[in-house]
């Protein structure tokens, strides 16, 4: 059997986080200090107004870039770049926004969706959800795995060891409890490691790490659908139909990067289409089920999660679906070129 391949919108970016995984509050603090200053990381400033320490800013601005919340601006050769929010996070974190605060689970899932979403600059993260055929992960395994993924995708530069285990370090610690024993997330989890609400990964002692298998199946009806429409407009932009075998096993898929049980999914899907009459779940006649959809994908995925937060769009006049169908776009520069992939600018004390 060939080893599992990245794709092609797989950053090889490696160890952009500093060792640290998104802290409460850290994407919210960007999206205020970039709305405010697309120039704030080019200036001694950023340590001030984000309270936070250098390696920590450097932190805060490759989450919000992974979490496609904020585009990178690129300008001469030797200029610093602009950072600017992007539409998802005018929508998600401006201060009438759908979430700002993140005080919905809800939306803890749709960020881990977009963090595993075109262009992903996470490999280890994709590795572990979309590429390992294993439920149990040791990280020396986890290591293995991606150096052969890497290889496979032919990637120029080639990954070490030392670094993959930063990232899969920073991942287990992005989504696991602070301490085994604990039997519920304490505030400490939650303002340290808010991701670890979500129960996708457990760890023991030992280092070895569980991925839940329905931890997902808490994730609300629409951001179900949202995923599951979202992931078919990538190759059905028009009106279609997805089966759900598709949306449960595709290595991207909704089931393996929200951790779905099939009776979740479908049963997320039911609930949407109940309110939703442009989706249906329908049996295709060969004894599968399939979503089917009579109006583009990703406006309706959009519709779907807008009016579950209160109609967003409409109150700020934001169009977010911009920013997936720009990702798409024929001629955005390839992933290896993204320009947060150039060295960040310094920033003096």
């Amino acid at each position: 059997m060939s080893a599992p391949m990245f794709p092609s919108y797989v950053a090889p970016v490696h160890a952009r986080h500093g060792s640290y995984p998104p802290r409460y509050g850290w994407l919210v603090k960007t999206h205020l200090a970039v709305l405010d200053n697309p120039h704030v990381f080019a200036t001694p400033r950023a340590i001030v107004e984000l309270g936070a320490g250098k390696s920590a800013v450097a932190s805060m601005r490759f989450w919000s870039s992974a979490f496609k919340l904020t585009a990178e601006i690129p300008h001469a050769p030797g200029t610093a770049n602009d950072v600017v929010p992007t539409a998802k996070s005018r929508w998600l974190l401006d201060e009438d926004g759908a979430d700002p605060y993140l005080e919905q689970d809800a939306s803890l899932y749709l960020l881990h969706w977009w963090l595993l979403a075109p262009p992903c600059l996470v490999p280890a993260w994709y590795y572990a959800f979309c590429l390992s055929p294993f439920g149990r992960l040791k990280p020396d395994l986890l290591t293995a795995g991606m150096l052969r993924a890497a290889a496979a995708a032919n990637w120029k530069r080639q990954p070490t060891a030392a670094t993959l285990h930063r990232d899969i370090g920073c991942m287990i610690r992005m989504y696991t409890r602070s301490a085994h024993d604990q039997p519920r997330v304490t505030l400490e989890d939650l303002a340290d490691r808010p991701f670890s609400a979500l129960g996708m990964m457990s760890a023991d002692p030992d280092g070895t790490v569980h991925l839940s298998h329905m931890a997902g199946d808490r994730t609300p009806t629409a951001v179900v659908a949202y995923a599951c429409l979202e992931y078919a407009s990538r190759s059905v932009p028009g009106p279609g139909i997805i089966s759900l075998d598709r949306l449960l096993s595709d290595a991207a898929g909704p089931g393996r990067v929200l951790r779905l049980t099939p009776r979740a999914l479908r049963r997320a899907l039911q609930a949407a289409a109940a309110r939703h009459p442009e989706l249906s779940v329908t049996n295709t006649g060969d004894g599968t089920e399939a979503l089917t959809f009579n109006r583009p994908p990703l406006a309706l995925a959009w519709d779907v999660l807008d009016e579950s937060y209160g109609s967003v769009r409409q109150r700020l006049g934001v169009r977010p679906e911009q920013d997936a169908r720009e990702a798409r776009s024929p001629d955005r520069a390839p992933v290896e070129q993204l320009a947060f992939d150039a060295p960040a600018p310094k920033i003096s004390r």
